[in-house]
């Protein structure tokens, strides 16, 4: 798996130091976290079923509170973040294009409603959400839900989008697409993307320039030999 070199740079979105993750105080799902996120990288972390990457992201964005240690935003605007689709609930009375105007209306109730940009109008035909634009959020497969998902997280403009197997309910010919569209957005404005992947080559073909894994409740960064006792064989 091919590990991007990058030159270095002084800015950071994001850095943790030794930050524990877990829904419980003592009992932390994810210890010794410890990283910084660069402006125009992309970054993945892997690890097996169950081993607290979810958790990790859940606590980067604000959804779960740390347990201990740090998490400091130094040029971070904004970010955003895409969870799984099969894990989303679906039970509420929203059509596709509601859900995809939601960041853009989310207020008073008489105000003007907002309408797409012709960018974005432009993303929701190239990526054939068109098609179903006045379906039901709830009435959507999984791969359809998942472009959804994903493009209303790339109409925030956020700096830092994080993605939870972006790619798991996506064929192949769609992969390929949204894959070449992340890669429009963070080279249009130096933005970067964090991913959690199963496959590292599936979700990402250029390559990642870091590499993190967690394992037997530990962070690790594998990209630079700091391998953990029984790190997985990724392809």
């Amino acid at each position: 798996m091919q590990v991007i070199e990058q030159n270095q740079t002084k800015s950071y979105f994001l850095r943790t130091n030794n930050l524990s993750v877990g829904y419980r105080s003592g009992f932390p799902v994810v210890s010794d976290v410890s990283f910084d996120i660069q402006p125009g990288k992309t970054y993945a972390l892997i690890g097996g079923n169950g081993a607290g990457k979810t958790t990790v992201f859940k606590t980067l964005t604000g959804l779960i509170p740390p347990l201990s240690g740090s998490i400091d935003f130094p040029e971070l605007k904004s970010s955003s973040y895409v969870p799984q689709a099969k894990k989303m609930r679906l039970d509420f009375p929203l059509s596709v294009k509601e859900v995809l105007l939601m960041p853009k209306n989310i207020g008073f109730s008489f105000l003007p409603k907002k309408k797409f940009t012709d960018e974005e109008l432009f993303l929701i035909e190239r990526t054939g959400i068109r098609h179903f634009l006045k379906k039901q959020i709830s009435e959507c497969s999984g791969g359809q839900l998942q472009r959804v998902l994903i493009l209303r997280s790339l109409f925030t403009k956020a700096n830092l989008v994080f993605l939870d197997e972006p790619m798991d309910s996506l064929d192949h010919e769609s992969r390929e697409l949204f894959q070449e569209i992340l890669e429009e957005y963070i080279h249009e404005a130096n933005r970067s993307l964090f991913v959690i992947t199963h496959s590292l080559t599936h979700d990402w073909r250029q390559g990642f320039s870091e590499i993190f894994e967690i394992d037997e409740g530990k962070f690790y960064k594998i990209s630079e030999g700091q391998k953990p006792p029984h790190c997985h064989h990724h392809d």
